[in-house]
């Protein structure tokens, strides 16, 4: 018997394209149906099905039942992180064509979902801007609550003491098109949720982007201190 991880199964979950499309489409981060993941990835929902169920297997997705419907989701947070590491270790030489102004794909790399956080330019700043207004502290690639962490919930309106209580409130995830740290956990998914309660954000259909609202550039302005200018340079976004 090996003592070995069983990575070859995970290498087997990853190895199909259609199977690399319907996990892209769940690290959007909602449930979806089989016949959703289908059209996603461009197959039949028997294909889907077969798919999903190897996804499954191999600890990536998960799923439930609601009524008449089995909705499929990403298994954790955890599972998002490795996909999201696998995906900055992927070849990224379409991301220069994808990311010219006006062609499709540039606004993910603008703003996105990665799971329940923000992510692409927007979230690497907002990580960044956390940090320089000592709302965290990052330290040797650790990061945690700084002096202004409580100030900053005040601000938003939100409480995350249960959360605080649960275990660590943030991780960094490295941001797959930008290289450079985005935030997760708690803190991440609660900045995320109350971006699209006050349509700061808002989801497109068939799309990980999200779209920066006039509302969205003035509140991450105010609270981060991130004018338009600096989120989206070219102007190509939103």
């Amino acid at each position: 018997m090996t003592t070995e991880p069983r990575l070859d199964i995970l290498g087997a979950a990853l190895a199909d394209p259609s199977r690399c499309r319907i996990l892209c489409e769940l690290m959007d981060g909602r449930a979806f149906t089989n016949k959703e993941l289908a059209c996603a990835a461009n197959v039949s929902p028997q294909t889907a099905s077969a798919h999903l169920k190897q996804l499954e297997t191999a600890g990536l997705t998960t799923s439930l039942r609601s009524g008449r419907h089995v909705y499929h989701r990403i298994a954790g947070e955890d599972v998002a992180g490795v996909l999201e590491t696998f995906a900055r270790l992927s070849p990224a030489d379409h991301l220069s064509r994808s990311g010219r102004r006006g062609q499709a794909g540039s606004d993910a790399l603008l703003a996105r979902c990665c799971y329940s956080h923000v992510a692409g330019r927007l979230g690497v700043l907002m990580a960044a801007r956390l940090a320089e207004l000592n709302v965290l502290g990052m330290d040797s690639g650790v990061v945690s609550p700084g002096p202004r962490f409580r100030a900053f919930l005040d601000e938003i309106g939100v409480d995350l003491q249960p959360a605080v209580r649960a275990g660590p409130v943030v991780r960094l995830c490295l941001d797959w098109t930008e290289r450079r740290h985005h935030i997760s956990g708690p803190l991440a998914t609660t900045i995320m949720q109350e971006s699209l309660r006050q349509e700061w954000l808002k989801r497109r259909r068939g799309s990980r982007a999200l779209t920066i609202t006039d509302n969205g550039y003035d509140a991450f302005d105010r609270l981060f201190g991130l004018c338009k200018d600096v989120i989206d340079p070219v102007g190509g976004g939103g």
